[in-house]
């Protein structure tokens, strides 16, 4: 009985962090589709362009984790943190699948920590809302 409680748990852990990572990355191209729209009309300098590609992410993320999270009514700082770590893992795919290369430096590990921070909070943030 009580391993038939856990792993329902864990599905529906499992599920929530899908759930709240397939909305972070559709919220992503949202907001990527609107910057490059935006990008046909205005001049941006490179380092607007990273600082309006930060914030759309991790305005991004912060809504997934809160799906996620809200999806789960439990743990939220759990799914927030699997929800970021699933959207890293998305963009290092893509990323290293378009530059042709598999590279993790210590910008990487960076922006890791940073996403995983802030979907751990936002997680946190989705189970009081």
């Amino acid at each position: 009985m009580l391993g038939g409680v856990i792993l329902m748990e864990n599905n529906k852990y499992v599920k929530s962090v899908v759930k709240g990572t397939i909305g972070t990355i559709i919220f992503s191209f949202i907001g990527i589709a609107v910057l490059s729209m935006l990008m046909t009309k205005l001049v941006f300098s490179k380092g607007v362009f990273n600082m309006v590609y930060v914030i759309i992410s991790l305005c991004s993320l912060s809504l997934g984790a809160i799906i996620g999270a809200k999806k789960n009514e439990a743990r939220g700082w759990l799914v927030g943190f699997g929800v970021a770590l699933g959207y890293y893992v998305v963009l290092f795919i893509l990323s290293s699948s378009f530059s042709g290369e598999i590279t993790f430096k210590l910008f990487d590990l960076t922006k890791l920590a940073i996403a995983l921070a802030v979907g751990t909070l936002a997680g946190m943030l989705g189970i009081n809302l």
